[in-house]
């Protein structure tokens, strides 16, 4: 049987995992997303710091990170919705989805939009004084919104997964 309190549960300490593990790394070296900041952000500290000829590099570094970071995801959705109590394709989907919708709302709303503008830490060096692009939210929404379709496919894979293991 299905359980909200067990699935609302998992959503909690998920969001919390992740703040923390993306924040620490922002923390250690805040060049660790430079591709999800504003593109202005980005030539800004690309060209203070004449880092021009890394760009192509960090890019493809980026994407290797995020592409293993999606594996791990679809076996950690998955188990999270067996373990919530997903018994079939169609619940597993629909419990991965919400996993994914929640961590994307979670990472616009707070971390995008709360922390990121207001921590100084975690800003890229050159670019402090471009305060305003730090604050776009829209920026933020406008690229969390077509990756909805995307996650759809990553409920899927999840679900799948979720079937097959259990």
């Amino acid at each position: 049987m299905f359980s909200i309190t067990t699935y609302i549960i998992e959503c909690a300490i998920m969001m919390a995992a992740f703040g923390s593990l993306v924040f620490g790394m922002l923390l250690i070296n805040p060049v660790s997303f430079i591709s999800d900041y504003p593109p202005e952000i980005q030539e800004e500290y690309y060209r203070s710091q004449n880092k021009e000829r890394v760009r192509k590099k960090l890019t493809a570094v980026m994407i290797v990170k995020k592409m293993i970071a999606l594996v791990i995801f679809a076996f950690i959705f998955a188990w999270m919705a067996h373990i919530a109590g997903a018994t079939n394709f169609i619940q597993g989907l629909l419990a991965v989805y919400g996993y994914i919708i929640a961590l994307a709302a979670f990472d616009t709303c707070i971390l995008d939009w709360l922390l990121f503008p207001n921590i100084r830490r975690v800003r890229l060096a050159g670019t402090e004084h471009i305060e305003s692009e730090y604050r776009r939210k829209l920026f933020h929404l406008k690229a969390m919104l077509p990756m909805l379709p995307v996650f759809a496919a990553g409920g899927v894979v999840s679900a799948l997964i979720m079937v097959w293991i259990w």
